[in-house]
């Protein structure tokens, strides 16, 4: 699945710069965003515990269906059960918390579901990278923790992201817009809470985002256009 994924994010990225010569103007817009994340882990097996996320992201809009964008996103959220009991901890110090940083960097083509001048909603599949570290109720980084995981069970703290939102954007007639996305981020690792085999290594931890964005949009003709 992961691979069908990464292959239609790549299609649809060379689709749609591959007709934007075609355009007689060019349009991309800025964004700053903020908003909150909640992770799904092994020790909060449900979304509830809110944290937070801030963006900053450049879209190009080549064509009037698809369009690709760049997001650099940084965030913070917490997991927790006290009453943790995953298996004996008689010879393991298995964390009952865990305050997870990250910082993410991926690319994301855009299919418009409902386009006009100034306003769109649209489906995102995206496709990066992002770097996360995870730390104990006194701010040690668990990854240095062996003990609070089965013997040999060491993990990277980089993670392939495949992101699906939901979004919707409204721009004001001084180019001047609003923008709201929703979804999951799905990082490709289950350890966000430094758990796996002690919890369910069958299913990957997930973060759910919901944003709101500050957005300006610039229009470019095409040279050929000009002469």
């Amino acid at each position: 699945m992961k691979k069908q994924v990464g292959i239609i994010t790549l299609v649809s990225f060379l689709l749609a710069f591959s007709v934007s010569a075609q355009d007689t103007t060019f349009t991309k817009f800025a964004g700053l965003s903020f908003g909150t994340s909640i992770a799904k882990t092994d020790l909060e097996p449900s979304y509830k515990k809110a944290g937070v996320q801030l963006s900053a992201y450049m879209q190009f809009t080549p064509n009037r269906w698809l369009n690709v964008g760049f997001w650099f996103s940084a965030g913070e959220v917490q997991s927790e059960n006290r009453n943790v009991r995953f298996f004996d901890q008689s010879e393991f110090q298995i964390n009952d918390y865990a305050r997870t940083n990250y910082q993410s960097l991926h690319v994301e083509p855009s299919f418009h579901i409902l386009k006009k001048s100034n306003y769109s909603l649209y489906l995102s599949q995206g496709f990066g990278f992002m770097r996360f570290a995870v730390y104990d109720k006194d701010s040690q980084n668990l990854a240095d923790r062996l003990d609070s995981r089965s013997q040999g069970e060491d993990y990277s703290n980089f993670a392939v992201l495949l992101p699906t939102t939901l979004n919707a954007y409204y721009f004001l007639p001084n180019d001047f817009g609003a923008h709201l996305r929703t979804g999951f981020l799905n990082p490709q690792t289950d350890y966000l809470d430094n758990i796996s085999i002690f919890g369910n290594p069958e299913n990957n931890d997930n973060l759910f985002i919901l944003q709101l964005s500050i957005l300006k949009r610039f229009t470019f003709k095409n040279s050929d256009d000009e002469k």
